[in-house]
C-alpha cells in the first residue's frame, strides 16, 4: 500500500484504528481492508481526478 501514496497529490496525515471503527458503527458498514490501510496512512486522498472522502476526526 506505501508504494501508492506515491501517486496521492494530498499528504493529509491519515486515521487511527478506533476513528474507522466508530465511522463504521455510525454507517452501519464495514470497509474493505485496502481502504482501511489506505485511510491509516493518508485520509481524503486525491489522486488525479479523483478524490477519496475523509473520515471526520
Amino acid at each position: 500500500m506505501k508504494e501508492v501514496r506515491e501517486y496521492i497529490e494530498t499528504k493529509k496525515q491519515g486515521v487511527l484504528e478506533l476513528q474507522i471503527k466508530e465511522t463504521e458503527e455510525k454507517l452501519g458498514a464495514a470497509f474493505p481492508n485496502q481502504y482501511r490501510d489506505l485511510i491509516k496512512l493518508v485520509n481524503n486522498a486525491e489522486i488525479g481526478e479523483w478524490i477519496l472522502y475523509p473520515i471526520k476526526r
